[in-house]
């Protein structure tokens, strides 16, 4: 009797701790809430690496096209260019359209080349980051200025397909798309309006060509 009495304690201890058992493994849970807040660091301290890598090393410059692509391929330059262009962009000819988010593209990577990849910009760091209420992850990182102070990058990345790309960049609190929309219109209302001639002066400030 008191064998079987024995067993049945252990059977209901058993049955008791089974649904405890199943639910104990919570840390790859909490690791995979993380994650994108991991990519979007990861995506961060890519930007700067190849900054780095052009501004600073000698390659073939098939090697440096390659490199800059790439730093483009983590720039949305087609969400900014709707901020920039805002109403223009839906007047503006297809042609127009892909030839302005191609310039945009090309003039914000090499801004972000001239900030970031010159040995003044040393040292960078990376700081926290925070997930907004649309799903955008801000990661903050400070970097030296060519002025020699030491200034604030909040970069705003969000999903495109399986990666996380830039979307906007806060420097020091100033928005780099809003920067760019009001030389934009400043330019437009100059030019009488011109898409291609607004094209054109962007790619007359490119250093990287």
């Amino acid at each position: 009797m008191r064998v079987l009495y024995a067993a049945s304690v252990a059977l209901a201890l058993a049955l008791a701790a089974g649904p405890n058992a199943h639910a104990a493994p919570q840390p790859p849970a909490a690791k995979q809430s993380a994650a994108p807040d991991a990519k979007a660091t990861e995506a961060v301290a890519r930007i700067r690496r190849l900054s780095v890598e052009i501004e600073r090393e000698t390659a073939p410059r098939e090697v440096e096209r390659r490199k800059f692509n790439e730093l483009k391929s983590l720039i949305d330059a087609e969400v900014i260019a709707q901020v920039v262009l805002g109403d223009k962009m839906s007047t503006a000819t297809p042609p127009q359209r892909t030839a302005f988010i191609s310039a945009l593209g090309d003039l914000i990577a090499d801004n972000l080349i001239e900030r970031l990849g010159g040995p003044h910009a040393e040292p960078f760091e990376m700081g926290n980051t925070r997930t907004l209420d649309n799903g955008d992850i801000v990661v903050v990182s400070h970097v030296k200025f060519r002025d020699g102070h030491r200034g604030e990058l909040d970069w705003r990345m969000h999903a495109k397909g399986q990666a996380l790309v830039m979307a906007d960049v806060l420097v020091d609190g100033a928005s780099v798309a809003i920067g760019a929309r009001d030389q934009a219109q400043a330019e437009l209302s100059s030019n009488g309006g011109s898409i291609p001639a607004l094209i054109a002066s962007m790619r007359n400030r490119l250093r990287f060509k």
